[in-house]
């Protein structure tokens, strides 16, 4: 290898090397979903990013989520009854949170 190509691959080692991806895993937090409702919404249905997560009642941990942005829906088990509700929000998650229904 001449001294020239020696050169020119040294320059672009960190061209490549930049655009590699990270080997950091990503951050990860804890999304707690306290529902403290009473009634039609005792329980709800809980959607994350528009796909079912499962139903809450009382409390429910929702364990090392990717750090970002989530749309989050929850809705009375018991649609149709008087007092029937829906709760939407979007977080960032960027540290451990939680989400309180009927405060």
């Amino acid at each position: 290898m001449t001294h020239w190509m020696r050169r020119f691959y040294l320059l672009l080692l960190p061209i490549f090397s930049a655009c590699a991806p990270g080997l950091t895993e990503p951050r990860r937090f804890d999304l707690l979903v306290q529902n403290q409702c009473t009634g039609p919404n005792q329980a709800v249905f809980f959607y994350i990013n528009g796909e079912f997560a499962g139903i809450v009642r009382g409390s429910k941990l929702f364990p090392s989520l990717r750090e970002g942005r989530y749309e989050l829906r929850a809705e009375g088990t018991q649609p149709g009854q008087p007092g029937h509700l829906r709760f939407a929000r979007t977080l960032h998650l960027n540290r451990d949170s939680v989400w309180t229904l009927c405060p």
